[in-house]
């Protein structure tokens, strides 16, 4: 199936009557003859609107106002969807722009940012149109300008969001210490049963083996070398992706062990020094990462 490679626009407005002579037809013809032409000069962009909120529609409305790459609110009217749309939108993202018709009351809480007047007859707006295209255009060149007052207070060092965000980290950083701490654990019992079954052979005593059932865990380590979640240099990106790449050769030589034992075995025993360095390795550096909360809460679950 073709998918558009336009960027998203989506507009926010009322849908049904919010005055007399805004009527549902009003910002149906507001929308469809004048705003999507309006917003579809930019070639990269795809208006659509949103739809009356019941029922899972809410749901597929907040999808829309969280990942649209641009969002326009029109507040003329004060409509009450709008305003609270606006408000999920600016918890979720930047690049959105504010329009009301001429004469339209802005609230306090809106009073702050610049909002673009349009004529409510779609006469005379050269002046609007000038404004609204050159905003569209600064969204899809700059993206990441700030214009949401919420993640503004929320964002920066220090404040609630990188709290959050930290502990975010700093949970998945211990799922990756336990997932370290349990394939140390899984590689001395594979060294184990390696030295039992080469002294076994060499002593004649059981041609019988000793193999593993389960492989090494690697799944916190693969999101971390994937998502870069954690903002060190590239070096230590590189570590995290030996520690990776060695995981997925032990699992290899698991599989093959029923096949190949003697081959196998040896490989392990050859490799054990390396392997524990790389898994202490790694563990050591995670251990000593900082966190608002402090490096001892990481240490203490050691």
């Amino acid at each position: 199936m073709f998918m558009s490679a336009k960027k998203r626009c989506f507009v926010i407005m009322p849908f049904s009557k919010t005055k007399e002579h805004h009527n549902e037809e009003y910002w149906k013809r507001h929308f469809d003859s004048y705003l999507k032409p309006l917003i579809e000069r930019c070639n990269d962009l795809e208006a659509f609107r949103s739809q009356p909120l019941r029922g899972d529609i809410a749901s597929q409305i907040i999808t829309d106002l969280a990942h649209s790459e641009i969002v326009v609110a029109d507040l003329t009217d004060h409509n009450p969807n709008v305003l609270w749309e606006l408000g999920v939108r600016q918890s979720f993202a930047n690049c959105t722009i504010t329009i009301a018709e001429v004469g339209t009351q802005i609230p306090f809480h809106f009073s702050h940012k610049g909002i673009l007047f349009y004529n409510g007859e779609h006469l005379d707006n050269q002046e609007f149109e000038e404004k609204i295209l050159a905003a569209l255009k600064n969204c899809i060149e700059a993206p990441n300008e700030p214009d949401s007052p919420v993640l503004a207070a929320l964002g920066g060092r220090g404040t609630l969001y990188s709290l959050m965000h930290s502990e975010e980290n700093m949970r998945k950083v211990k799922a990756l210490i336990a997932e370290i701490n349990y394939n140390e654990e899984r590689i001395a019992t594979i060294l184990k049963d390696c030295e039992r079954n080469i002294t076994f052979r060499a002593e004649k005593k059981s041609d019988k083996c000793l193999m593993p059932t389960l492989g090494l865990l690697n799944s916190a380590a693969e999101h971390l070398y994937v998502t870069r979640y954690l903002d060190i240099d590239e070096t230590f990106y590189q570590f995290v992706q030996i520690y990776y790449s060695a995981i997925l050769t032990i699992n290899e030589h698991i599989k093959e062990w029923p096949i190949n034992p003697k081959y196998v075995e040896n490989y392990f025993i050859e490799n054990k020094q390396l392997t524990l360095r790389t898994l202490k390795g790694l563990r050591d550096i995670l251990m000593a990462l900082e966190f608002p909360t402090g490096p001892r809460t990481l240490a203490a679950n050691h």
